[in-house]
């Protein structure tokens, strides 16, 4: 509640898996805004968000979505809370007004998934409502947006920042345990970048006809089958034609249990669809391939693997898809008093200890390949991700990446002592000054030296300035004093304003 004391906007982030409608409508019937309504992008969100209110307060929401209507004729009839559509509110009446525009009363709006919410459609629905007095709650698994569109433009503050790596050490989600797989017929070297709906990424086009060519569909269904056969798991493709290539292999070569499925109902109608998923939630079906299906809005704890069968540049889009498998059981976590270690421990014992993920790069080993080191340790300097998929690649196991990423940074830490050890014994004093000693019994100096300027900067500190300026940084030869300048600055915000990184 503090943000909204200043603020009309704010917004949080907390992982798939940690209760986000929950968190919302709880604040939304404590705080006691008046009527909320709660905006979200896709059909499967509607519903869970009315679910999840009605188990919440007890009340079945009002819903806005196409020919569904909630009643505003009469402010008593006007239910507390309303679960809406935003294309369905931005879309205009025959009076030519969107449809917010027919509601009164409203204190909160709530913006489900809000890293959509950079258009213009949004931006000008939101306005509206803050005009008439209404506060503004986005709530996201993703704040970041891929495009580089800032969400500053919508919202004001975000006040609370939940990392899925802490999430998982806090054991509210399953740990990954990561197989990365370098499928050596793949090359993305000559494959183009550009703008797509998820922003910046490999052109759609060139990337399907890679993921396409045979042998890389045989090289990437051999290392589904060696790793997942089995498990429930979902494959995440480019493209209609490499989820329909892959799905066949695996049934044809591999006997499993598998389908594809894609927004095309042309392609795969609707009914189909549904039979496909609910063949693969009761587990008739082990592996699923699928085109942008199965990432926001869907849900199945039950799930044991992914496979990221689709090359990405986008940290947002991976994370999405990684959170379908973090989820715990049902019941596993949620027991009273519970603490980060008996809720690990409760994990450790279910039939679901952990979860597998599947990467899948290049020949080349592009770092621009985002894979699970890339968002569990998105704060990790480059050199030491690094390190981390390279052990990922050479190991016979999954590995798990929070250990990996460890002994990776224990490596990189010894060879950059070793760097700075040898930079010592070279380094030279390039300021004196001088030194005397004195007679204690004749109370006179005796003697003057020269001797070098201040003390050298401690291994701590050139660590610290070299993750936060970059390797090349020229910091090896300042003194204690400087350095904690330098330092203090950095924390202050202030780096970029007085360092220049040498060229």
């Amino acid at each position: 509640m503090e943000g909204h004391r200043n603020h009309d906007s704010i917004c949080i982030e907390l992982p798939t898996g940690t209760g986000k409608t929950i968190v919302f409508t709880r604040y939304a019937a404590q705080q006691k805004f008046g009527r909320s309504i709660v905006v979200c992008p896709q059909l499967p969100l509607i519903r869970q968000a009315a679910a999840k209110i009605r188990a919440e307060t007890g009340t079945a929401p009002a819903i806005e979505q196409a020919s569904l209507w909630s009643d505003e004729h009469m402010e008593e009839l006007r239910n507390p809370f309303v679960v809406a559509s935003k294309q369905t509110l931005t879309k205009s009446r025959s009076d030519g007004e969107p449809r917010y525009k027919r509601f009164r009363g409203v204190g909160l709006v709530i913006v489900d998934e809000c890293h959509y919410a950079c258009t213009r459609p949004y931006i000008e629905m939101l306005d509206w409502f803050v005009a008439r007095g209404a506060k503004v709650l986005g709530v996201s698994a993703t704040l970041q947006r891929h495009d580089g569109k800032a969400l500053g433009a919508v919202f004001q503050k975000c006040v609370r920042q939940y990392p899925l790596r802490q999430a998982v050490e806090d054991g509210w989600l399953v740990k990954p345990r990561v197989t990365c797989k370098q499928i050596k017929s793949l090359d993305l070297t000559n494959v183009e970048t550009g703008m797509t709906v998820a922003g910046r990424d490999w052109n759609q086009k060139q990337l399907d006809e890679e993921l396409t060519n045979p042998a890389v569909v045989y090289e990437i269904a051999e290392a589904i089958a060696a790793e997942t056969k089995g498990k429930r798991t979902a494959i995440y493709c480019a493209s209609v034609n490499e989820a329909q290539a892959l799905a066949e292999l695996l049934i044809d070569s591999y006997g499993i249990a598998a389908a594809w499925i894609c927004s095309d109902n042309r392609r795969v109608a609707k009914a189909d669809w549904r039979s496909i998923m609910d063949r693969f939630t009761t587990g008739e079906l082990t592996h699923v391939c699928n085109v942008g299906q199965l990432t926001t809005g869907w849900d199945l704890p039950a799930l044991e693997a992914i496979v990221m069968a689709r090359p990405t540049q986008s940290t947002t889009l991976y994370t999405q898809i990684m959170g379908r498998g973090t989820r715990p059981l049902p019941g596993v976590v949620d027991f009273p008093e519970s603490t980060p270690a008996s809720r690990c421990a409760a994990i450790a014992k279910s039939r679901k200890p952990s979860f597998h993920v599947v990467d899948l790069v290049d020949n080349s080993l592009s770092h621009k390949v985002v894979t699970v080191v890339d968002v569990l340790g998105g704060d990790m300097p480059e050199e030491v991700r690094k390190r981390a998929k390279a052990a990922m690649l050479e190991a016979d196991e999954p590995v798990d990446v929070g250990e990996t990423a460890l002994a990776a940074q224990w490596e990189e830490e010894v060879e950059e002592h070793a760097r700075l050890r040898e930079e010592r014994a070279r380094m030279k004093a390039k300021a004196t000054f001088e030194d005397f000693d004195v007679d204690v019994f004749a109370g006179r100096r005796v003697q003057t030296r020269t001797t070098k300027q201040g003390e050298p900067a401690t291994l701590k500190q050139i660590k610290f300035l070299r993750w936060k300026l970059g390797r090349s940084a020229q910091v090896s030869d300042i003194t204690k004093a400087t350095a904690s300048r330098m330092i203090g600055r950095i924390k202050a915000g202030g780096a970029s304003a007085w360092y220049r990184r040498p060229k």
